[in-house]
């Protein structure tokens, strides 16, 4: 189902213009399959069977329904689509002309919001439950039911056409759709509240997302940067925890990251795409995902390249000038220069509604020799920290200090 999900939608939304039809549709489809394959067994053609099942089921609401209320489309007509889909690129080549690349283009519109636009893309796209998502995320279920439900609204309102933009367009859209899927990745890694320091199935549903726009669209080099960025990410997830505690960079056992994903992401990095110019936004992939091969290609901790990822750092604040960047710099320099020059680094870094600022700089001070300063820093951190995991790891690190 999770497979099929995006592309059945977006062929019955091809057929039919009815976003609320075809989605309760296909999830009727589901549910009978669900009841009715146990025990009849599986067809030959299961994507077919659901396909064949949600039609059936869109056309008999359609029946129900006054005539008026059909008078004007939801999405565009199919003459619009195709007059859309007949643009022509500056260079003369023919837009692709894709049922489920329209999807996700028409999810990452710029009049939804980001986040919007990133439940959205999870729910229809990749077929993610709404409970699920709303787990993922953390709010309640009728939040995230409520916000889905706004940006579909949204959608019919603002005249959403589900079709591929033209030329001009095309690129900031697909930055979006490479942004959004960050945001979802993010998310999985980030989580600022709750019991659990990762939820790796929200960013291996954002690297599906990824996977799923990219064979569209294979030589879009946000994409494949980003790509290559999430994989290598993605493949420590195994050894980030360990008996529920956080575990660092540097004492992760390197025999349960996924080195396949690592090989992947490191061909990736050397595309020929990725070698020309690109946009801001892939040369910054690009650069964290350079960033992130150095770590994950060092044969242990004690050979990483702390030189080359200053380097690295110093490149992709020229391109993207983030906090988390600079913070993230501060480290690599106390790793390779020691952690007074780390402290200088960290000077002015902030971070709102973040405890990572002052986690490292208790972490440096604390090298340094400073407990009493590191104690205080670790207070601040610990006193901003929403997630479980980490604030018993900062708590047993300042306890360490008081032994």
């Amino acid at each position: 189902m999770r497979e099929e999900w995006g592309r059945l939608v977006a062929l019955l939304l091809a057929q039919f213009r009815r976003l609320d039809l075809v989605e309760d549709a296909l999830g009727d489809a589901v549910e009978a399959a669900s009841r009715t394959w146990p025990t009849d067994g599986v067809p030959t053609n299961p994507a077919g069977w659901l396909m064949t099942a949600a039609k059936r089921r869109v056309v008999d609401r359609l029946r129900t329904e006054a005539v008026a209320a059909r008078k004007q489309p939801l999405l565009l007509t199919d003459a619009e689509r195709h007059q859309e889909g007949a643009r022509t690129m500056a260079d003369g080549g023919s837009l692709l002309e894709d049922d489920v690349l329209r999807l996700v283009l028409m999810c990452a519109h710029p009049a939804l919001a980001p986040e919007s636009a990133t439940a959205l893309s999870l729910r229809l796209v990749l077929g993610v439950p709404t409970a699920d998502i709303a787990r993922l995320f953390l709010v309640p279920e009728p939040t995230m039911a409520a916000r889905i439900t706004r940006a579909k609204k949204r959608i019919v309102g603002a005249g959403i056409p589900f079709a591929v933009p033209d030329a001009s367009a095309l690129p900031d859209r697909l930055d979006t759709v490479a942004q959004t899927a960050y945001l979802a990745f993010t998310a999985g890694y980030s989580p600022g509240t709750g019991p659990d320091l990762l939820r790796a199935e929200l960013s291996g549903e954002a690297i599906r997302l990824v996977r799923v726009v990219l064979s569209l669209r294979p030589d879009e080099p946000s994409l494949v940067a980003l790509l290559a960025l999430m994989l290598l990410q993605h493949s420590r997830r195994d050894a980030r925890v360990s008996d529920g505690r956080l575990v660092l960079l540097a004492d992760q056992d390197r025999t349960r990251w996924h080195h396949d994903e690592v090989a992947e992401a490191v061909r990736l990095l050397a595309a020929p795409r990725l070698a020309g110019p690109v946009t801001p936004l892939a040369a910054a992939y690009a650069l964290q995902g350079r960033i992130a091969a150095e770590h994950a290609t060092a044969a242990s901790a004690a050979d990483t390249r702390w030189d080359r990822i200053i380097g690295l750092y110093d490149l992709l604040l020229q391109v993207s000038p983030a906090p988390s960047a600079r913070l993230a710099r501060a480290v690599a320099v106390a790793e390779h220069l020691g952690p007074a020059a780390g402290l200088d680094a960290l000077e002015g870094v902030e971070i709102p509604d973040s405890h990572r600022p002052a986690s490292v700089r208790a972490q440096l001070l604390a090298r340094a020799g400073d407990a009493d300063a590191a104690r205080a820093a670790y207070d601040q951190a610990i006193a901003a920290c929403r997630n479980d995991v980490e604030r018993a790891f900062l708590l047993s690190r300042r306890d360490e200090l008081d032994g």
